[in-house]
């Protein structure tokens, strides 16, 4: 198209977008004109409602105020009637639980101390609004006849459930592992209820203490007799002679009674060598015999029973303390329970002690084997109660560590008296064995270092006590093994001076000889050797070079003949030939060989026939040395002379063969022979 057509287009839509923009805002107009008629229409509506809602204000605002005041009077009202029944409910108190406290809390504990807290209540409110008023005195007397009647329920009903264990029963507890076992807490459940609410109440509201003492005694009492039927039960039980009295240390007369028995002695102890032990010391004698009230009942098993059945029944009672007893009486309460069962455990202990300090004054060193199992017990049992007695008095923490203190210490005493008496045993020669044999000192000592021996830890462990607090199992080995060599030391001592009493210097050996074999058997079968090496590496060397001492020591008897079986004369070879005859000086020398060896050798086989060699191989080895001895140079004696005219009775002085030698130096330490 030519611009000017353009143009011509270009206007006509101008024109036509103009006259439809004039429509619309003529359009527009005419709606802004309604709207403001709609707009002044609304404000006329809205400026009647207003002025109709002033006229509703202030007609409703009176009946409002006075709806809300009316509110306020009644709810005055509500708390005055509510204030009066609350005031009458105080009055109504006495009258209301005076029934339920006359028939008393049993089977109505709950019910009681609802009662109760009704009355702590009434004495609070006319304490403080009315302090004159006589209803203060009634619920003042009713609180105080409740209190009572909760108390004596409280010990009532605990009273009526507490009852020894069964023996049976405590031997059940013993053995079991499990300490917290609540079958053993033997009190009904609803029982236990019952007393935990009145032991709250009354600790409480009640301010009382009295049901604490009443629950200490009551169980205190009931754990003694626990300890004393299980300690009946086991001596009823006992037939096996654990009873034992005091030993006695003079000779035995009718009516004496002696107590050597060892527990589980063994069989190479005899009870007559235990019997005889007292003499030790040289001094038997020296007391006069005990009147049979004066003698100490030493009861080993019951009382050992009564250590682990006390030590179980406190974890028990700490137990079913706690179910019971309110929190701040509970240390208190276990405290007073636990006071008298333990003074009658240290009690029943002390008698032991009494017991060995009798051992000690009587030297009957023996019968303190007797309590090694109660001090056993007790240390195996120390643990337990140190854990259960956490938090007691000092008084009753420190018993049973002070029991094993007083054994201990005692223990040592009588040790330390053994010892010295094993030292101090006098030489008198009435009770020297006149064969030599071993010495009754010397078999009792090792029969008791025997029955230390296998009580090790016990012994060790008082010997330790001495010097050292924490003991270990070398401490306590040797401190053990430093006494036994300590006896030994003070046995061979005595022995040996024991030895000079003899007048026949050849028996003191044999004596001697025979002694210290006995020890270093002993040593070696009762499994002493490896315990006395501890302290003495070298014990059995020692042994065995004292009694080869005194074999060479008996074998210098035999030294004489070689002078008597030797074919000189003052040094000269005698010249002999069969047949032949000899020079009248050398005929005298040969008689008079021949005459002392004969004599001799009667004289030293007869003796020492009577002697004693109890070690089969030793009095061998001896018999053997003699032989070798004199056998071969009496042989070659006798060979030499017997075709000699030295004498005309021959047969006088060749009295001997070379075989009657050897068959007469078999009989030596052989007195049946």
């Amino acid at each position: 198209l030519s611009n000017m057509e353009q143009t011509q287009k270009r206007k006509q839509e101008i024109e036509t977008r103009l006259a439809e923009e004039k429509k619309r805002s003529e359009m527009i107009k005419e709606n802004l004109e309604k709207a403001d008629q709609l707009t002044n229409s609304m404000v006329t509506i809205l400026n009647h409602f207003d002025e109709r809602l002033h006229k509703l204000e202030d007609t409703i605002l009176p009946v409002h105020r006075k709806t809300k005041d009316l509110q306020r009077l009644q709810d005055n009202i509500e708390k005055t009637l509510t204030s009066l029944d609350h005031v009458i409910g105080y009055h109504h108190v006495a009258n209301d639980v005076e029934p339920v406290l006359r028939q008393g809390p049993s089977r109505q504990v709950d019910k009681y101390l609802h009662s109760m807290e009704r009355l702590v209540k009434a004495v609070a409110f006319f304490s403080e609004n009315n302090p004159d008023s006589p209803e203060l005195n009634t619920v003042n007397t009713l609180f105080s006849n409740g209190k009572d009647g909760l108390e004596k329920e409280f010990q009532a009903q605990l009273s009526r459930h507490t009852k020894p264990m069964p023996p049976l029963k405590v031997e059940e507890l013993i053995k079991m592992e499990n300490k917290e076992d609540e079958s053993f807490i033997h009190l009904p459940e609803k029982t236990v209820s019952d007393l935990s609410q009145m032991s709250e109440w009354l600790s409480g509201p009640g301010n009382s203490q009295s049901f604490v003492k009443a629950y200490s005694d009551i169980r205190s009492n009931n754990l003694i007799k626990t300890l004393n039927g299980m300690s009946d039960h086991i001596k009823g039980n006992s037939n096996t002679g654990r009873k034992i009295s005091n030993a006695i240390s003079t000779p035995k007369k009718p009516g004496n009674r002696r107590a050597s028995n060892f527990r589980k002695p063994s069989t190479l102890l005899r009870k007559e060598s235990l019997q005889n032990f007292g003499s030790m010391g040289g001094r038997k004698s020296s007391h006069a015999p005990i009147a049979e009230e004066e003698l100490i009942e030493l009861e080993v098993d019951p009382f050992v029973a009564m250590v682990s059945a006390c030590a179980k029944l406190i974890v028990v009672e700490q137990d079913m303390m706690q179910s019971v007893i309110p929190e701040k009486y509970r240390r208190k309460v276990f405290d007073n329970i636990i006071t008298e069962p333990l003074e009658t455990v240290e009690q029943t202990g002390t008698k032991i002690v009494e017991y060995s300090k009798q051992c000690i004054a009587r030297h009957d060193h023996p019968s303190i084997v007797n309590v090694f199992p109660a001090i056993k017990h007790l240390k195996t049992t120390l643990p337990a109660y140190q854990d259960a007695l956490k938090g007691v008095s000092e008084k009753n923490r420190l018993r049973i560590p002070r029991l094993i203190a007083e054994l201990d210490s005692v223990g040592v005493k009588v040790l330390e008296d053994f010892s010295d008496c094993v030292k101090s045993d006098p030489e008198k020669e009435s009770n020297m064995p006149k064969d030599g044999t071993v010495h009754e000192l010397t078999s009792n000592t090792m029969l008791f270092l025997q029955q230390l021996a296998e009580n090790v830890e016990i012994v060790g462990g008082m010997l330790a006590s001495k010097f050292e607090s924490q003991q270990s199992i070398q401490i306590i080995r040797s401190c053990l093994a430093k006494y036994i060599g300590q006896v030994l030391g003070a046995l061979k001592l005595n022995l040996e001076n024991k030895s000079r009493v003899y007048v026949d210097l050849f028996l003191a050996a044999v004596f001697l000889l025979n002694n210290y074999h006995f020890i270093i058997t002993a040593l070696n079968r009762h499994n002493l050797l490896a315990l006395a090496q501890i302290a003495t590496p070298e014990i059995e060397r020692f042994y065995k070079e004292f009694i080869e001492e005194q074999r060479q020591a008996y074998m210098q008897c035999w030294t004489k003949f070689d002078s008597y079986l030797n074919n000189d004369n003052k040094g000269v070879p005698i010249q002999v030939q069969p047949g032949g005859k000899l020079k009248d000086k050398d005929k005298q020398v040969v008689k008079d060989k021949f005459k002392s060896f004969n004599n001799d050798f009667e004289d030293l086989v007869k003796t020492h026939q009577q002697w004693a060699m109890p070690s089969s191989d030793i009095k061998k080895e001896i018999r053997n040395s003699v032989k070798s001895r004199i056998r071969s140079a009496y042989s070659e004696l006798h060979e030499k002379y017997r075709m000699v005219q030295f004498t005309k009775n021959i047969d006088k002085y060749l009295k001997y063969t070379p075989e009657s030698v050897v068959e007469n130096i078999d009989k030596l330490f052989d007195q049946y022979a």
